[in-house]
This record gives C-alpha cells, sequence and structure tokens, in this order.
C-alpha cells in the first residue's frame, strides 16, 4: 500500500503551556492536528477571543496595504502574467515580523493615497461627462445664468432627434408666431436646441414640445458662459491628473520600500490567527489541555524531539489506527512515481486502508499518452518546455510536479513517435535507414492494426481494473460480491475472448460453441448467484433443494450438449419439465429458477462493456490526428518554399513560418488531447471498476503561505529579506 502509515497522537498538557505548544507544534509541522472527540470545551477565554478580533483588524489592514501596494507592482520575471509571483523569506525573519508602528503609519498612507485615488476618478469622470454635456452648447454666447429667459422672453434649453428637426420647427411656427429656434451642436443623434417664446406663449410652445420627443437640459449647478464653463472644467481635469501623477509617484515609492513586507506580513498575521483558531479543535478540562492528531510513523522522531522541551508539563501517547478511525492519507510512492499523483489527487486520494490507484495506473497512463501524441519532435519540445518552466521559472512544487508528469510524456512520446517513424510529421520514406530501422507499425498504412491494439490495451486496463476489485472483495471475505461483480465479468470476458481466437482460427472452431454457451450460462448463474438459491431456505425440505441443484446441473448439461452436438433434445425436454415443476413446486428450486433469469438480465446490462473496449480507439485517433495535421503543415511549407521576390528566395521565411507556427499549434492541441483522454480512460474506465477515493489529505499544522515561501536558512534570493 503506497499510503503512508498513521499514528494517533493524543497530548495531555497544562493549560498554561498552550500557547507554548501551539508555537512548537507549528514549527515542528508534522501533526495533522483533529477535532477533539471527547466533546470538551474548547480553551478559548475571553482573552483570546479579544486576541483574535484585535488580529482580525489587524489583518484586514495588512490586506488591504499589501492588496494596494500589488496595485502599482510590477514583476519582471518571465512570464510573470501566467506565474505568480514568490516572495523567498528567511524563516526567522518570516517570525519576528509584527504589525509595528511602521506597519500602521503605512496603512494609513496607503488608506489615505487610495481615499485620494478614488475620489480624483470620481471627480474626473464626473467632470468628462460634463464637457460632453456643455460641448452641444459650447457656441452659445448666453450665461448658463441667465437660460432661465427675460421679464417677457421665455427660453427653453434641450434636445430633439435630428430627423425630426424640420418636422417640429414647422409645427411651432403654425401653432407660435412669436417663436424662434436656434440650433446648436449635435447631440449624437439629436439636436441641441435654444426655443425662445413670448411668456404669453410659452405655455402652448411646452404644450407642443411635450407631445414630440423635446428632452429638457439645464445645467443648475453653473452660471457662466458654456464655452468657459469647459475651459474652468479642462483646467480641473490637468489638475487633478497632476495630483493623481504626484499620488501614483507617492504610491510606486511605497511599494519599492515595502511590497515585499507588507505580503510578508499579511500572511504571518493569517498564520498567527491559525495559531488562535487552532484551539478550537482542542479539548479543555479544569487544568489540563487535550490535543489529538495524526501523524505519519517515520516522523514520529520529529514530533517527539521537538515536544521535549515541554516534556515537563505534556503526556504524549502515540496509537495504531482503530477500526473506526479515518486517518488522514499522504501518498508514499517511489520519487518515479510522484508525477503521478497529480492525477490521483485531481480525482480523489484513497482512504486510509484503500489501495493508492498511482502505481496502477502510472504505466498504462505513460503509454496512452505517447499513443496519443505519438512524434519523437513533439515528445522533445514538450519534453524541453517542461524542463525549463521547471528550472528556469520560480513555480510552486505543485507546478513543478505537473512538469515532470509532462516530461514523462514528453519521453513516451518520444517512444512511441520513433516506433511509428513520426519525427514532426516527416513522410517516413525520407528518414535515414537507422531511424526505419526502429519502426514497427505505421499507423496511416496500418490503421486498422492501430484500432486493434487500442481495444487490445483497453481490455488489458479495464479488466486488471476489474481483477483488483475482485482481489480487493476476496480480500475482505465478500465473497458472493466478487462472483456477483468480477469473476462473472471477467468469465465473460474470457468467453469472447475464445470464442475471438476461433472465429481468427487460434482455436478449433469445434471449441467455440461449446465454450460459448456454457461460458453464457456459468456467467448467468454468478450474476445472478444462482448456485447459492438451492440452500438458501434453511427450513425448506433437502428434496427442494436437491430439485434446484438438479435443475442446475440439467441446465449445464444442456448447454454442453447444445454446444457438442449431443443429445440436446432430451435433455432440453427434461430441463423444461424440470423448470415447470421448479415454479409449481416453489421454494428452493424456484428461486434457483429466477436466479438465473436475473442473472441473465444483468448479463444483458454488460453489454455497456462494448462501449467501453471501443472508447479507447481515441487513442490510435488522436495518434493519427496529431500525424495527419503535421503532414499537411509540412506539405504547406513545402509550397510556399519555393517562392521568390525577384532574385530574394523569401518562400523560406514563410515556409519556416508555417512550420514553426503550424507544428507549435498543432502540439498544443494535441497536448491537450494527450493529456485529458489519457486521464478519461483512467477515471472513467479504469477506477470505476475498483476505486471509490474520498480520503483526506494530511495537513500538517504549520503556516500555509500563498505567496511567500519560507526557508529555513538565509538564501541570498532578491527579495528574500524582509525591510
Amino acid at each position: 500500500m503506497a499510503v503512508a502509515r498513521m499514528l494517533k497522537v493524543t497530548a495531555f498538557l497544562h493549560g498554561s503551556a498552550t500557547g507554548e505548544i501551539v508555537d512548537v507544534l507549528r514549527r515542528a509541522g508534522v501533526l495533522d492536528i483533529s477535532p477533539d472527540e471527547h466533546e470538551l470545551p474548547a480553551p478559548m477565554d475571553a482573552a483570546v477571543e479579544a486576541d483574535l478580533l484585535d488580529l482580525e483588524e489587524l489583518i484586514a489592514k495588512a490586506q488591504f496595504t499589501a492588496s494596494f501596494l500589488g496595485r502599482f507592482h510590477e514583476v519582471d520575471a518571465p512570464f510573470s502574467s501566467f506565474i505568480s509571483e514568490k516572495l523567498h523569506v528567511d524563516e526567522a525573519d518570516y517570525y519576528a515580523l509584527v504589525a509595528d508602528d511602521a506597519s500602521r503609519e503605512l496603512y494609513n498612507e496607503c488608506e489615505t493615497i487610495a481615499d485620494r485615488l478614488a475620489t480624483i476618478e470620481r471627480q474626473r469622470s464626473r467632470l468628462h461627462g460634463l464637457v460632453e454635456d456643455l460641448r452641444p452648447w459650447e457656441s452659445l454666447r448666453l450665461q448658463i445664468s441667465g437660460w432661465q429667459g427675460t421679464e417677457h422672453v421665455a427660453l427653453l434649453t434641450g434636445t430633439v432627434p435630428a430627423t425630426e428637426c424640420a418636422s417640429i420647427r414647422e409645427r411651432l411656427r403654425e401653432t407660435v408666431s412669436e417663436v424662434s429656434v436656434e440650433e446648436l451642436g449635435p447631440v449624437g443623434s439629436r439636436q441641441a436646441w435654444v426655443v425662445m417664446a413670448h411668456r404669453d406663449s410659452v405655455e402652448a410652445v411646452q404644450a407642443l414640445l411635450n407631445l414630440t420627443d423635446f428632452t429638457e437640459v439645464s445645467f443648475p449647478e453653473l452660471s457662466d458662459y458654456p464655452a468657459e464653463e469647459i475651459d474652468v472644467a479642462l483646467d480641473m481635469i490637468e489638475r487633478l491628473k497632476a495630483e493623481e501623477v504626484r499620488f501614483t509617484a507617492r504610491a510606486h515609492e511605497l511599494e519599492a520600500a515595502h511590497h515585499t513586507r507588507a505580503v510578508t506580513l499579511a500572511e504571518r498575521l493569517e498564520t498567527e490567527r491559525e495559531a488562535l483558531t487552532v484551539r478550537e479543535r482542542f479539548g479543555v478540562t479544569e487544568r489540563v489541555v487535550v490535543i489529538s492528531g495524526w501523524v505519519e510513523a517515520k516522523r514520529r522522531g520529529e514530533l517527539e524531539a521537538s515536544l521535549a522541551p515541554l516534556c515537563a508539563v505534556t503526556d504524549l501517547t502515540f496509537a495504531e489506527p482503530g477500526p473506526d478511525d479515518e486517518p488522514p492519507v499522504r501518498l508514499d510512492n517511489p520519487g518515479i512515481l510522484h508525477p503521478f499523483e497529480t492525477l490521483t489527487e485531481l480525482y480523489g486520494l484513497p482512504r486510509y486502508r484503500e489501495v493508492d490507484p498511482t502505481p496502477l495506473f502510472a504505466g498504462f497512463f505513460w503509454v496512452f499518452f505517447g499513443m496519443a501524441l505519438g512524434d519523437v519532435g513533439y515528445g522533445l519540445v514538450l519534453g524541453v518546455v517542461a524542463w525549463l518552466i521547471k528550472t528556469r521559472l520560480d513555480v510552486a512544487p505543485g507546478v513543478r510536479r505537473f512538469m515532470d508528469l509532462l516530461m514523462y510524456g514528453g519521453v513516451s512520446a518520444m517512444v512511441f513517435g520513433a516506433l511509428t517513424g513520426s519525427y514532426f510529421a516527416i513522410d517516413a520514406t525520407t528518414l535515414p535507414a537507422a531511424l526505419r530501422a526502429l519502426i514497427v507499425l505505421d499507423p496511416m498504412q496500418d490503421i486498422m492494426i492501430a484500432l486493434v491494439i487500442s481495444i487490445a490495451l483497453g481490455v488489458v486496463h479495464i479488466v486488471f481494473g476489474i481483477s483488483l476489485a475482485a482481489a480487493a472483495n476476496v480480500k475482505a471475505g465478500k465473497w458472493d460480491e466478487a462472483v456477483k461483480g468480477q469473476f462473472s465479468t471477467l468469465w465473460l470476458i474470457a468467453t469472447v475472448a475464445v470464442v475471438g481466437m476461433g472465429a481468427a482460427g487460434v482455436l478449433p472452431g469445434a471449441v467455440v460453441m461449446p465454450a460459448l454457451i456454457v461460458g453464457l450460462l456459468a456467467t448467468l448463474i454468478m450474476k445472478g448467484l444462482a448456485y447459492r438459491a438451492p440452500g438458501s431456505d434453511a427450513d425448506a425440505p433437502v428434496w427442494q433443494k436437491a430439485l434446484g441443484w438438479v435443475w442446475l446441473a440439467l441446465l449445464m448439461a444442456w448447454g454442453v450438449a447444445t454446444g457438442t452436438g449431443g443429445p440436446s433434445g432430451p435433455v432440453g425436454i427434461a430441463l423444461l419439465a424440470l423448470s415447470v415443476g421448479a415454479v409449481v413446486v416453489g421454494g428452493p428450486a424456484r428461486s434457483t429458477l429466477l436466479a438465473v433469469l436475473v442473472g441473465a438480465y444483468e448479463t444483458y446490462g454488460m453489454t455497456g462493456l462494448i462501449s467501453d473496449f471501443l472508447s479507447y480507439t481515441r487513442l490510435a485517433a488522436l495518434g493519427l490526428a496529431s500525424v495527419l495535421v503535421g503532414q499537411v503543415m509540412n506539405m504547406l511549407g513545402a509550397m510556399v518554399a519555393p517562392m521568390q521576390l525577384g532574385p530574394v528566395p523569401i518562400g523560406w521565411l514563410f515556409a519556416v513560418l508555417i512550420l514553426v507556427v503550424g507544428h507549435g499549434v498543432n502540439v498544443a492541441i494535441n497536448l491537450l488531447g494527450a493529456f485529458v483522454h489519457p486521464t478519461r480512460l483512467q477515471f472513467v474506465e479504469f477506477f470505476s471498476k475498483f476505486y471509490e477515493g474520498g480520503g483526506t489529505a494530511y495537513r500538517p499544522f504549520r503556516p500555509y503561505t500563498k505567496s511567500v515561501v519560507l526557508h529555513p536558512v538565509v538564501r541570498g534570493q532578491e527579495g528574500g529579506t524582509l525591510s
């Protein structure tokens, strides 16, 4: 079993040492602390609750500071848009970091700058909107304060649809004689108007305008000429821009000086919060605190050594997991299998007592990936790119492990590419003799053979999964489940295989029919657990039980006779008569008959295995698609290569561009398919046969940082020390 052995830990300590042991356990980082199982209250007194509230406030301020400075932080590392930046910090500096006066002053200044920048943005947006609204009225040489009109003349300002200007103006003149309209600038699809009318006629003018799409416009907060108000707004925008530049420059200064420390402080305070909230998983009596959890057996010594200074106030016990315990899980495979653990974790960790599927599917995934990509050149490109990402970029451990998986996939693709003669999809006939000698199968010429190989691999894959489930049931003593669920399926697959070998001439034809009939009947009996039916009723008479066994024997005899050309007629008549008798008599005899019928129904439901086997043909299809698209790119490159612009052979430039871009896109697309489809085959076709998952990850109590990478010693890396 590739799941690390766990030990159950229980620690009893004096209540006065709670804070000290929390710090010791956090630094040790080996104990996965479990909730108290004794239903004791947690050691969360008023003082701890108050500290937690204060800490929440400090965390909020620290996170705001880090987020604000992050807006002005520029990362010059390669591919920084896709890879989150890591800040390397000494562990000693990390634990020594506190929220001091300097951090509070930094928060206050960041808050002031953020508020002012937000205000500037709001004011600037408002002023830009005001300028846009005033533009149509810019040519109007009338102060806005005078838009209310005079004693005898009323002014109405607004907009009308540009397409209706002439008709509205005509209706105004027909209705009121003492009216004048001045058209100003456009407002999108509308036109700005100033309507002047005598006070005696203003009600009629307003009534007519209300019947049109006239929209009144006013600027009650302004008083000067529109052009002057525009100049004032533009001047204010420039002043706001200068102020924004000044505050932004100050923000950049703060970012350069304090960004690393701000981010680290935010995560450090979150670690302190975890040190307080972890007490909710403790139990406390009047004087004693109880801590329980799990530790890897091989790290027991680390835990004991870390708690040695507290041995006077701490009692530590270790025990093997009990039958009702569900320990957390950490996969413990050889280093060569670590990359494949990524897929196991993606699906779900096994339970503690469940088999780890990683070593079981690793070889299959490696083969399937290579078949789906299947090109030496593509595999080489994939391997080199994955190696560069792992070694040249500052990525998280999980990403590095995934790059290892892709490098394995690249090697597999190179192996299968060599066996099929695919080197950047170059025509195999043009390859050197040494490379042609490695070719085992040309999938372009032998498509059917490639498909058959894919299906055969699928049969092996699925049969292996079913066999694992059978072994697990047998180990657990669940023989009936093994017979009904797995042995019957394996028997049916073996029957079909024998029939197939007979059809292919590998086995003599005389074997095929008996094997088929007997195999099907045996499958029905196993699927329905018919062999259990004669003895299912302990109180039934012996003759009824015997009748059930005789009926099963006659059924198998009829099958053998039918398959071998023997006297199946008399046996069939006897079987039919006994079947009628079993139905009439009832009891175990009838139960046996019904069990076989149930087995027949469930056997019919196994036809889904055919689609499971056929789903593996996608491996050959993906490999063919990869080669075909690559060949198309090579053909396009060859077509444009002879092109010339006068004496200049520009065709080679276009050919190189087509090959680089075309093959690059082909690698990316087929890489996605080569990962997704083999993964699907593992999860759907393989895991579903024997694996449940649902385990809880082993998560020791220690700082889990996001951007900060802790180092036990000074590494001298840029950004690795606090300032």
